[in-house]
C-alpha cells in the first residue's frame, strides 16, 4: 500500500523526474510500512491498522517521515 501510494504521489507531483528516485522513494516507503506493521503487531493493536499506516506513510513520503522523526528524537534528547 505504501509503495503504491508513494509511487502515485511522486508521479502526480512531478517534482522528481528521475526513474530511480521514484522507485527508491516507493521502496523506502514500503520498508517503513513493513516496520510500522511490525510495531503494530508488537503493540497488539488491530492488524487492519497496518494498511492505514502504510497509506499514511505512502502519502506523507520519506522526507516528511524523516523530518518528524528527527523532531521527535530531538525533543527526547533535550529532555535528558
Amino acid at each position: 500500500m505504501a509503495a503504491t501510494i508513494s509511487l502515485l504521489r511522486v508521479l502526480y507531483d512531478a517534482k522528481e523526474t528521475r526513474v530511480w528516485r521514484v522507485i527508491l522513494e516507493s521502496l523506502i516507503c514500503g520498508g517503513l510500512s513493513l516496520s510500522a506493521s511490525s510495531i503494530i503487531k508488537w503493540m497488539d493493536w488491530p492488524e487492519g491498522l497496518s494498511v492505514a499506516a502504510g497509506g499514511m506513510i505512502g502519502f506523507l513520503g520519506v522526507t516528511a517521515i524523516r523530518e518528524f522523526a528527527l523532531k521527535f528524537i530531538g525533543k527526547k534528547v533535550e529532555t535528558l
